[in-house]
């Protein structure tokens, strides 16, 4: 690879993956490794919305905020700054991911759709504020740190679906009023044109809008796309050196209409946002196989792709790990995938990772060192998840308290081992360990995890041997081998010499 151009850079819209760094003390070595070996350039994130945090939200004392925030422990500056120091150090290019900066009323609700809640919530202004003032934080720090390449807007919250009810009545009236002047040209931009987009199987898509469903679209997602703005401006008017937007589009309680990724995409690109990566619902599940038919998923992702294709943009797929870190995401899932958008996505990985770190510390013999800090890790999660639904904390939900009754019962019955690691209420909050405090605010299960790892040096062997297998399954599953070639292409385009 060309001698001098190491480091964190912005990757543009090629395909590649992006992965969670959760405690990169432990992660980052597997994953470069593996990188280095297939000669990826690949993005190295974390999630602005619940994974990671300003540092002065990281060293406030226990309970001032809530445990969903900055739930890995690790600061944004920590993050991006061990990222591109390893990365640096490795030899390779990545790009250091802004990830997820979340609109929303509170990180707990935040958590809840991960946790598979899917809630509408109406925010009100003082929210609205409170999180666009918290968002702008979280640049900052970034973009203090020099490191980071690409960012990562999520405004599903405030999607409108009340729109998708009104009467035909009540929609133009409230149209009207609220569009005032500019009501006839939005309406002119959609009605009585033909949209068609070319699918990667040769397949052309035709698309036309009636001027309800115009209504109903610019009603819905009127204020998403405001704050979007407002996000990208704040970004721009911080950042010195060329960067990326992605549009997660995706956490919404069903599948993305094909229309609605057209008004979305094409309103984007009438306020100036030209994104490098949307990220729509095709189904995906957090934590799980995708289970359903694999030609329809292929045809979904076929239209999607080609509409974003016709504005420039690639797409980028959350929720990427399945059942275990074995399993990809289910059989023929990667293959249909990659049918549909001849390879050219994005797609992302986090949790996976230490749900592979719980599972290896779950497999060593009783009494040793590794399932000592393994039950612990199982037995205070357990015990903080307990409480929470009993005193109806952040994370209280009837899906969690439906969860924790499962394993009991099947603990019960003699049909899953005690402190199974694949325990569903395990595996959808083991997350929370990571941030549990002691009496002196320690993250005392989390520093206890990289003090394995860097004083016992067969765990790490096998963590980071792991940690390698798991990035290449990815790697090689997607074909993102050789991607350096286009990355670097890219990059010349935009910086004839290195800027160091």
């Amino acid at each position: 690879m060309s001698g001098d151009v190491f480091g964190p850079w912005y990757l543009g819209p090629i395909a590649h993956p992006a992965i969670g760094i959760r405690i990169p003390e432990i992660i980052l070595t597997g994953i470069l490794r593996a990188y280095k070996k297939r000669n990826v350039a690949g993005g190295l994130m974390l999630s602005f919305g619940r994974e990671t945090a300003p540092e002065w939200v990281i060293n406030a004392p226990p309970g001032k905020y809530e445990i969903t925030r900055g739930h890995t422990g690790t600061s944004i500056r920590k993050y991006m700054t061990m990222a591109a120091e390893a990365a640096v150090k490795e030899g390779l290019v990545v790009e250091i991911e802004a990830d997820h900066l979340t609109v929303a009323p509170s990180a707990a609700e935040a958590v809840k759709r991960i946790s598979g809640v899917r809630t509408e919530y109406r925010m009100s202004e003082k929210e609205l504020g409170e999180s666009l003032n918290y968002i702008k934080a979280e640049i900052d720090e970034a973009v203090s740190t020099g490191y980071v390449n690409f960012y990562t807007i999520d405004t599903c919250f405030l999607i409108d679906y009340s729109a998708e009810e009104m009467s035909p009545g009540e929609l133009e009236s409230k149209f009207s009023t609220i569009f005032g002047d500019g009501a006839g040209d939005l309406l002119k931009r959609y009605v009585g044109r033909q949209f068609v987009y070319i699918g990667e199987r040769g397949i052309p898509y035709c698309f036309t809008f009636t001027n309800e469903e115009v209504m109903r679209l610019a009603l819905k997602y009127r204020e998403s796309l405001k704050a979007t703005k407002t996000i990208c401006d704040y970004i721009k008017s911080k950042m010195s050196k060329p960067y990326g937007i992605e549009i997660a589009f995706d956490e919404t309680p069903s599948l993305t209409k094909c229309k609605d990724m057209i008004f979305y995409l094409r309103e984007l690109w009438e306020i100036g946002i030209k994104p490098d990566f949307i990220a729509p619902n095709i189904g995906f599940e957090k934590r799980k196989d995708y289970m359903g038919d694999l030609k329809v998923l292929e045809e979904r992702v076929d239209k999607l792709a080609a509409i974003a294709r016709a504005f420039g943009a690639l797409l980028s797929i959350h929720s990427g790990s399945g059942s275990s870190p074995y399993s990809g995401k289910g059989i023929g899932t990667y293959e249909a995938l990659l049918r549909a958008t001849g390879g050219k996505i994005k797609y992302k990985i986090s949790g996976v990772y230490i749900e592979l770190l719980f599972e290896l510390l779950a497999s060593y013999p009783k009494g040793s060192k590794e399932r000592g800090l393994y039950e612990q890790i199982f037995d205070d999660v357990y015990q903080f998840l307990k409480k929470e639904v009993e005193e109806e904390g952040v994370l209280a939900s009837p899906e969690l308290e439906l969860q924790l009754k499962r394993y009991e019962e099947d603990v019960k019955n003699g049909v899953r081992e005690e402190r199974d690691p694949r325990a569903d209420f395990f595996r959808y909050y083991s997350f929370v360990a990571l941030n549990l405090r002691d009496s002196s605010g320690k993250r005392y299960l989390r520093e206890a995890i990289v003090e394995l790892y860097e004083e016992d040096r067969k765990f790490k062997e096998r963590y980071d041997k792991e940690v390698e297998a798991l990035t290449l399954r990815l790697i090689d599953g997607l074909k993102f081998e050789n991607n350096i070639i286009n990355a670097l292409a890219w990059i010349r385009q935009f910086h004839h010499h290195h800027h160091h």
